[in-house]
């Protein structure tokens, strides 16, 4: 399915409005998406992939919705992904 950035935009912050969970959690934020765009449990995985939005387009989206601070993350989320940058950075060096 193509999707309009600034439809997808907008769904998110609705979303993340409805659930503020979804700001933090990628894959309940995707279930979120493929459900408002008519996931049917009867129909194939592959026929559903077909008909709705790349996960990958959502979660891009949903960063960027963070880099320019429209939505937040929780507290725990945005300490676990620090805590997660800084082990990266020590078995770099």
């Amino acid at each position: 399915m193509k999707v309009n950035t600034k439809d997808m935009r907008s769904r998110i912050l609705d979303w993340v409005k409805k659930s503020p969970k979804a700001a933090s959690d990628d894959k309940l934020l995707i279930s979120l998406i493929w459900i408002d765009e008519g996931w049917d449990y009867n129909e194939s995985l592959f026929d559903n992939l077909q008909r709705v939005s790349s996960p990958e387009t959502i979660r891009r989206t949903r960063q960027k919705l963070q880099q320019d601070g429209l939505i937040k993350a929780s507290e725990p989320t945005i300490e676990a992904r620090y805590q997660d940058f800084k082990q990266a950075r020590m078995s770099i060096f």
